[in-house]
């Protein structure tokens, strides 16, 4: 069930295609690059709609485009149409065309594209930025890095080249990179280079090393050290939490404190996941309350450690609860109306907890929802729900539940839902053949 959610998500949504980059960034606190206010946005409300239309026009064009030598050439020419003004701006559009070549096999078109990208403009610390976190190798980074103009070069596109190094796992190099950034690439690292040696240093279960640099970020004494944000205290949290070190946890959250930071939901997020671990998400759940009382809007991190700490204590009511508010919380306004997406894997863990519970119409639910979404939950969860429908006298919502994922179930799994099938009773009394 997880692997077909994944691809649904993938094929409404191209940009989840980088997950694991941002699943990490959100669990560390990093956040995605983007500088599109230091030169503007294709997005920006005051662009002519003209442009935009003639943007997202160019975007369906790659989508529907399989051939990537024409991907290449309709950027390219766009590029240098006067009816494109600001396409270099547009971080979606490039996102999508780097994307596609890459699943293309050709990450040398997409080389080719970003370096014409950054030839098209004056060079800025945002285009630099975006262009760098869309290099499909460090390499590759490096190099456009080096060859950049100084005007270009900041601490905002600096840490984009970091953080291409992160994606690489070439931690080592990230380190002498940021050493000898001021020398050697005349950038001085500021705030967000350090937030990036950090997550860095966190990720490579260096966290004496992290906390050490957050120490000397925090010292007013020390002048060349930008002061710490909450960006910075929620990483080393979350490398404290990953290694359950309750004095280093608890340190950090009187710092965050003292400091007068705000909080935001990555800092809740880490207080709410150290709770669920410990076997108190009723302590989580208050935290869940505060945060609404503080307007801090509650991600699908928040609901999902929630979820599976109630499930994992076996308290499959709680569990359902929170489920319930998170289909009908809403994201912030003016991006969404939809409710908080949960992963797949929380409807794995609440559907088979319920199915043990018994508790057969909230499984139904769970189970509905995932057929609606063309999702095959566990086949032997749904054994259970099927059975526990036929022996209540529901057998017609057992047969259908039968029937709609019989439809659904295709290729490699279709001799495993058929053993299940043998192995069910659909009508009250009836014998069962499972031993």
């Amino acid at each position: 069930m997880a692997s077909i959610l994944l691809r649904r998500r993938l094929a409404a949504h191209p940009r989840a295609a980088a997950a694991p980059s941002a699943r990490l960034r959100a669990f560390s606190a990093l956040p995605d690059v983007d500088p599109s206010s230091a030169s503007g946005s294709a997005s920006n409300p005051a662009a002519p709609t003209s442009t935009r239309s003639s943007v997202l026009d160019l975007q369906l064009a790659i989508r529907g485009e399989t051939d990537p030598a024409r991907i290449h050439s309709l950027v390219t020419s766009a590029l240098s149409n006067h009816e494109f003004p600001r396409l270099h701006t547009s971080r979606s559009l490039f996102s999508l065309a780097v994307a596609r070549l890459a699943r293309l096999r050709r990450p040398d078109l997409a080389t080719s594209l970003l370096d014409l990208l950054l030839a098209s403009a004056p060079p800025s610390p945002g285009l630099l930025a975006r262009a760098l976190s869309l290099f499909q190798g460090p390499e590759d980074a490096l190099r456009a890095f080096s060859n950049s103009a100084p005007t270009a070069r900041s601490d905002v596109s600096l840490s984009a080249l970091l953080s291409a190094l992160l994606r690489a796992g070439r931690i080592d190099d990230l380190k002498s990179t940021f050493a000898s950034a001021e020398s050697s690439l005349g950038v001085a690292p500021g705030r967000a280079s350090h937030n990036v040696l950090l997550h860095a240093l966190v990720k490579n279960s260096e966290l004496a090393a992290a906390r050490k640099l957050l120490n000397e970020m925090a010292n007013k004494k020390l002048k060349h050290h930008p002061a710490p944000d909450i960006i910075s205290y929620n990483t080393v949290l979350a490398g404290y939490s990953a290694q359950d070190d309750q004095v280093g946890f608890e340190k950090v959250l009187k710092e965050i404190n003292t400091s007068k930071l705000e909080p935001n939901v990555v800092t809740y997020n880490c207080r709410i996941q150290w709770f669920t671990k410990k076997g108190e998400s009723y302590k989580g759940e208050e935290l869940l309350d505060l945060m609404e009382s503080k307007e801090v809007a509650p991600n699908y991190l928040t609901y999902n450690a929630l979820v599976q700490g109630y499930c994992k204590e076996g308290n499959v009511g709680a569990a359902m609860r929170v489920f319930k508010k998170m289909k009908v919380m809403k994201r912030r306004k003016g991006r969404s109306d939809l409710g908080v997406s949960a992963h797949s894997q929380v409807y794995v863990v609440l559907f088979r907890g319920l199915v043990e519970k018994e508790k057969l119409d909230d499984a139904l639910w769970i189970c509905k929802s995932c057929l609606a979404m063309k999702a095959t939950p566990p086949f032997e969860a749904v054994k259970g729900l099927v059975e526990g429908l036929v022996k209540a006298g529901r057998s017609a919502e057992a047969q259908d539940v039968v029937a709609k994922i019989e439809f659904l179930v295709k290729g490699d799994a279709k001799p495993a839902w058929q053993k299940i099938v043998s192995e069910l009773s659909l009508e009250k009394g009836a014998p069962s053949s499972n031993p």
